[in-house]
């Protein structure tokens, strides 16, 4: 299933975070996920929900990786959560030996400002896109790339 997949969601930022932990919890080992909005449109909220979902330790302590580049969270399974806003800065790290740490086979990785990087991802991942919709609330759209796809998407719920 390669098809993206619209989720529309309300405004109250918990909804946002029930969607990440969902995602979370069928997430596994080197799994690479890339975050895309603009600023406020909710990419650190779903991370801290997506981080429940993996079981990290401290999930309420995730944040913005903006200044840190990678923060490494631990969890039944490692969350390494990086930031491209600074592209340049990412990109001197991935470059110098980083691509090998942040797409470790043994953590799930998820990089904020994700299409800034995108020629360094690898090419199984999945695309997540965050807007502010109309109504006040956001509209995510899930869109997997490469095979295997993630096949369990098909079986998202409705959001409560």
């Amino acid at each position: 299933m390669n098809s993206p997949i619209v989720v529309d969601l309300p405004a109250d930022p918990a909804a946002t975070e029930w969607l990440g932990a969902w995602l979370g919890e069928h997430l596994l080992p080197g799994d690479v996920l890339g975050l895309v909005g603009e600023l406020g449109a909710g990419k650190t909220t779903l991370v801290r929900g997506l981080a429940r979902g993996l079981g990290v330790d401290d999930a309420d302590a995730v944040c913005s990786p903006t200044y840190l580049l990678v923060v490494e969270h631990q969890g039944r399974c490692r969350l390494l959560h990086a930031d491209a806003y600074l592209p340049g800065k990412l990109l001197g790290f991935l470059e110098d030996g980083g691509l090998e740490y942040l797409f470790d086979a043994s953590a799930v990785a998820v990089v904020e400002w994700a299409q800034r990087i995108q020629n360094h991802l690898p090419g199984r991942r999945l695309w997540v896109e965050i807007a502010m919709a109309p109504t006040g609330g956001r509209r995510v759209v899930l869109r997997p790339e490469g095979d295997p796809g993630f096949p369990w998407l098909a079986h998202l719920p409705k959001i409560p």
